[in-house]
Formats: structure tokens, sequence, C-alpha cells
């Protein structure tokens, strides 16, 4: 419940690097994520490289924090594996672990949303020569936070409804 309650998104970094044994951490959390009828649709990339960063701030406005991060992980999900239309949900579950997977290990984060918007999803998508089956769904930014805010209280129990919307 820890993790949960101090996770936030971050977007300043220092310029640490992600250990290989945290990163690792990370994707099998990724992967431990549940997905519809166990079809486990989802991949990830794992971008380090400057000039991809570069690219990605051009091709998605809300992701200029990458240019200061060591890296990135674009979360994919495959179309013909996933069970009847539930890849946004396993890709979402995935991207949620990644998130909460890094908080554990001492990473900032932020997920950058791809989907639903089909002009970066098709972007991403050309810019890592995914198939056509292939979907872009989130890109998590990680590293050192280099943000001392906490996290915000997020509990409102005004919007607890119990057994009907009264």
């Amino acid at each position: 419940m820890d993790i949960l309650l101090e996770r936030k998104s971050v977007r300043k970094y220092t310029d640490e690097d992600v250990k290989k044994e945290d990163l690792d951490y990370i994707l099998h959390a990724a992967m431990s994520a549940p997905t519809a009828r166990n079809t486990r649709c989802c991949s990830f990339i794992v971008i380090k490289d400057k000039e991809t960063h570069r690219k990605i701030a051009s091709l998605h406005r809300a992701a200029q924090m990458i240019l200061q991060a060591p890296l990135a992980i674009l979360v994919t999900g495959d179309q013909n594996a996933a069970f009847e239309r539930y890849l946004p949900q396993d890709c979402a579950a995935a991207t949620q672990n990644i998130l909460l997977a890094a908080t554990a290990r001492g990473y900032g984060s932020v997920w950058c949303g791809v989907y639903s918007n089909e002009e970066r999803s098709k972007a991403l998508e050309k810019l890592f020569n995914l198939p056509e089956n292939i979907k872009a769904f989130s890109l998590v930014v990680i590293g050192k936070s280099a943000d001392n805010n906490p996290p915000k209280d997020a509990w409102k129990p005004e919007k607890i409804k119990y057994e009907a919307w009264k």
C-alpha cells in the first residue's frame, strides 16, 4: 500500500542512470500484470538513445521530460494476441505495474499518454517500425527524481458510492 501512496508523476530527473537490475525488476513487474484470458499480449521497448528521445519529444508534446531522463519504456500491445477488445486494459495494467515498480526501486516516473490519440500512436508506431498488429499504448519516462514535491493526497470520500449512484 505504501508504494501506491508514494507514487507520483515525476517530470524532472537527475542524470543518474537506471541500474540494469532495477530495469529488469521493472520489466518483470510489467510482464506480471494481469491480461484478459492470460494472453500476455504486451511487449516493451526500452529507449535509452538520446537522439530517439529528441525524436519522441518532437512527436509528443507532453513528453518533453524525456529529454532529461535516462530512459523510457514504450508499452505496446499485440492486437492479434489480445482477447477480444481488452488490449487497452491489458496495456494499462502493465503500465501501472511499471510505475509502481519504478517507485519501489527509488525512481520517479510519469505516464505519457499515447492511446487513444491516433496522431501520437501512429507517429510512435512509425518511429519504432512497429508491425501493423502492434499498437503503441503508453510511454513511461523513468529516472531518479529531481522533484522534491510530496505525492498528492487523492483520498476523496465523496467519490465513493455504495450500491448505486445516489
